[in-house]
């Protein structure tokens, strides 16, 4: 036998305890094991039953809260669809004696819509955000067929929910909408404003630089305020930082909260800024690039917002040449071009482009108004072919007659040509009011290389 180390003694004699313990005592000891454990499991459930009650409790006091806060909502509307001035006024509180009066041409200004066609004024509340003691609601109403919806505050008090001035600083957190060039920052209740904002802005930027060949694409930054004294406009000349007025701060369309007007507003300082990001011309009046420049702007906005601008010239020009034609057109483009400007675009003369002049005459012709109220004879002349005896005499007699402007408009222009084989356009232009003008015969032939007014 070799030596035996005491600790191998004691681990043998642990071993012969451990083998040879009392059943009993290893069922008590599981048993008790068994009991802790089971009395655990019962301090967890009820425990998760105290915070099931309590989660329940508030939910519950959080739905008779909004429950209040919309019997409210109900009642204001009410008062508004019967007429009910003094229920109305009641609903609304504030510190200052100036909200009630506020709130008394509102409730006016509704009779008077009530008289419209088709107003509905549903009441149904679409959204509800809760903070303490205030809250905001959106406010569903029907105009003509289409959903609008409104932003209305309240605050608790002791006596239930009051309609309250706006709380600007309860607009929601700040979010960020991104698309390709466009960067849209805004608070919760602008946020389908913002998705919208950014798609069709990042849309617009792509259609525009890929027709004028812009340097490099630009990012736009946009901030939707809620600021109902804000005007659409850049931050700075120098950046392309953009703000906006949230349309919530009025009455906004919940099927379209980026609605046409302020497409319109939007599209047009994109259109004047992405114009002067490619060539910053400034025309001289009453050059042919004062118009040609405000044409290409007008010509965006109407691709952007897909309407009608009158654009024809442009319109003509792109379907003839493409878009990129317009973007040759603007850089090639001087402060003092004339509409010969298009031949080096083109290639072609003035007397072989078959484009759509209609929008190019009718600035002519109220140009011709405007240099008679400046008394600007040269420029007068400069639009008629004085080389005809006939048309020099016309000018002459119109100048001297200094007759007051009158709106005019070409609405039809057709090609023609002289025994002589040249080109004219007889434009039939309407003077006057519509419904109410004179119609006249105005032909234009090329005179000095440009469209020369001829009768």
């Amino acid at each position: 036998m070799g030596i035996r180390l005491d600790w191998e003694v004691e681990a043998e004699k642990t071993h012969t305890q451990r083998v040879g313990e009392d059943p009993n005592s290893t069922r008590r000891r599981r048993a008790a094991r068994f009991r802790f454990l089971l009395f655990l499991l019962f301090l967890l459930v009820i425990l998760g039953g105290v915070v099931f009650f309590i989660i329940n409790r508030l939910q519950a006091l959080d739905d008779e809260v909004k429950q209040e806060l919309t019997q409210t909502v109900e009642a204001e509307i009410a008062a508004l669809r019967l007429g009910d001035l003094s229920a109305f006024i009641a609903i609304q509180r504030s510190a200052s004696s100036d909200w009630a009066q506020e709130q008394q041409q509102v409730f006016y200004q509704y009779q008077d819509l009530k008289l419209q066609d088709n107003v509905e004024l549903t009441g149904r509340v679409t959204d509800v955000a809760l903070d303490r003691t205030r809250a905001r609601v959106g406010i569903e109403e029907i105009i003509g067929g289409i959903p609008y919806t409104r932003i209305w505050f309240y605050w608790r008090y002791d006596d239930g929910w009051r309609h309250v001035p706006p709380d600007y600083t309860f607009w929601g957190d700040v979010s960020t909408e991104e698309q390709p060039n466009v960067i849209v920052r805004y608070r919760d209740v602008d946020h389908q404003l913002a998705k919208a904002l950014s798609e069709r802005v990042s849309n617009w930027l792509t259609v525009s630089c890929a027709a004028l060949a812009c340097p490099l694409t630009p990012v736009v930054s946009i901030e939707v305020i809620p600021d109902d004294s804000l005007q659409v406009g850049w931050l700075s000349p120098e950046n392309w930082q953009l703000q906006i007025p949230s349309p919530y701060v009025n009455r906004a369309r919940s099927d379209q909260p980026f609605d046409t007007d302020l497409q319109f507003a939007v599209s047009s300082l994109l259109a004047e800024r992405l114009v002067a990001f490619v060539n910053n011309v400034q025309p001289i009046y009453p050059s042919d690039a004062y118009y040609l420049r405000q044409s290409v702007v007008s010509w965006l906005v109407g691709r952007f917002v897909q309407v009608n601008t009158n654009t024809f010239l442009m319109n003509s020009l792109a379907d003839s040449f493409g878009d990129a034609a317009v973007g040759r057109l603007l850089t090639a483009m001087q402060p003092d071009s004339s509409i010969t400007v298009l031949g080096q675009v083109t290639g072609q003369s003035l007397e072989q482009l078959n484009l759509d002049w209609r929008d190019f005459l009718t600035w002519k012709l109220s140009l011709e108004f405007e240099l008679i109220n400046r008394r600007d004879e040269g420029n007068f002349l400069a639009l008629y072919d004085t080389r005809d005896e006939n048309a020099r005499n016309s000018a002459y007699q119109r100048f001297n007659a200094n007759s007051p402007a009158e709106a005019v408009v070409v609405n039809s222009v057709q090609r023609d040509s002289m025994p002589d084989g040249s080109v004219i356009l007889r434009a039939l232009a309407a003077y006057g009011v519509s419904g109410n003008n004179t119609q006249a015969e105005v032909i234009f032939q090329i005179a000095d290389g440009v469209w020369k007014r001829l009768n």
